[in-house]
C-alpha cells in the first residue's frame, strides 16, 4: 500500500507483511504495513507477547495504540502503560525497553 495518499485503517490492517526490521531470535510476530515509505512512513504496525531493548531509536516516531497492552520503560526506570487510544513520542536516539504485555497493534508516523 506504499505511497497511497488514503487508505483505510482495515485496508492497511488486511495487507499487513512481515516487518523485515523484527530482531533476529526475538520469540515475537511482527506485521507491518506501510502507507507512504521512505523517509517519511506512517501506517500500521502490530506485535505479539514480547520483550526487547532499544539502544539507539533510528527515527523520530509518534504512535497510537489501536489495540493491545505497551509498557515502555525508560532508561531511569520510569514506565508508561500504552493502551488503545494513547499517544507517545520516541525521538531518534532514545533508549529504553519495550514490553508488549498484550499483543498490540499501532499506528505510526516516522521521520528518519
Amino acid at each position: 500500500m506504499a505511497d497511497s495518499t488514503k487508505a483505510s485503517l482495515s485496508d492497511l490492517l488486511a495487507s499487513m507483511d512481515p516487518d523485515p526490521d523484527k530482531p533476529v531470535g526475538l520469540d515475537s510476530v511482527w506485521t507491518v504495513a506501510s502507507m507512504i515509505g521512505g523517509t517519511i512512513d506512517a501506517g500500521v504496525w502490530s506485535a505479539t507477547r514480547a520483550t526487547w531493548d532499544e539502544l539507539d531509536y533510528p527515527v523520530d516516531e509518534v504512535i497510537v495504540m489501536i489495540e493491545g497492552h505497551l509498557r515502555i520503560t525508560e532508561p531511569d526506570g520510569e514506565p508508561h502503560d500504552l493502551r488503545r487510544g494513547d499517544m507517545y513520542y520516541f525521538p531518534k536516539g532514545w533508549a529504553g525497553r519495550w514490553e508488549v504485555v498484550e499483543d498490540m497493534q499501532k499506528i505510526y508516523f516516522v521521520v528518519a
